[in-house]
């Protein structure tokens, strides 16, 4: 399964998401130390779900990480992570 769909299906099963994205942005470091071919390895994550409210920003993005930290073992290398509540997103 490509990564992305994995990230998808853990973002599913663990945030019960209002909303969500995931983008492959791993084209955007061609060109960059350790760049490789075809690898899914760069993501825009953003994750608009109620299991974030009361819980501050760091936090949130350290569930995301841990929720991916089988992903970190096999080439993923960045994600840039955006968590919201719903009333968060409807506010921006």
């Amino acid at each position: 399964m490509k990564r992305k769909l994995r990230i998808e299906k853990i973002i599913l099963e663990n945030y019960e998401p209002y909303f969500y994205s995931v983008l492959d942005i791993s084209e955007q470091h061609r060109g960059h130390q350790n760049f490789k071919e075809n690898v899914e390895s760069h993501f825009e994550i953003i994750i608009v779900s109620e299991k974030f409210k009361n819980i501050a920003r760091i936090d949130r993005h350290r569930m995301v990480n841990r929720s991916l930290k089988e992903e970190f073992f096999s080439d993923l290398h960045s994600i840039i992570i955006k968590t919201f509540t719903i009333k968060e997103y409807k506010n921006i």
